[in-house]
């Protein structure tokens, strides 16, 4: 029960951010607000699998992958947050193309969530083959 609860504290949250105080709906300059939609309409169908998943591993699966998109996508909103704070001449910095740095970022993070992803994935296989090899020991005796 606890990781529904994560997932849809987490889901809401990522709902609250792309809808966060009508800035999804206004005409900010570089038109990327509208992405945050998908992003969190991902983030619910995830929620969803995670409720309907009728194995473990379905659900183990839905939340793992839940909580590291949203962890990448809030790090990637808090790397460019923090970046619009600190600099004078940030849209130049992440927006001006062709040495725009937003994509080079919003890559670096993808990656860095695909390959934690992927990480977690292997070792709860792993996990799983040594309980189930414990299992038949156990059994054979």
């Amino acid at each position: 029960m606890t990781k529904k609860a994560i997932l849809v504290t987490a889901t809401f949250i990522g709902f609250c951010y792309c809808f966060r105080f009508g800035y999804i709906w206004t005409a900010y300059g570089h038109g990327g607000q509208i992405l945050g939609v998908p992003f969190a309409l991902i983030m619910l169908f995830t929620t969803i699998l995670s409720f309907t998943a009728k194995t473990n591993k379905g659900k183990d699966t839905a939340f793992i992958f839940g909580i590291i998109y949203f962890l990448t996508l809030a790090a990637f909103s808090v790397t460019i947050e923090i970046i619009r704070a600190t600099m004078t001449n940030y849209f130049d910095f992440l927006y001006y193309e062709p040495n725009g740095y937003v994509d080079k970022i919003f890559l670096s993070w993808l990656i860095i969530g695909a390959v934690a992803f992927l990480l977690t994935l292997r070792q709860m296989r792993k996990k799983r083959l040594e309980d189930g090899k414990l299992k038949v020991d156990t059994f054979s005796m």
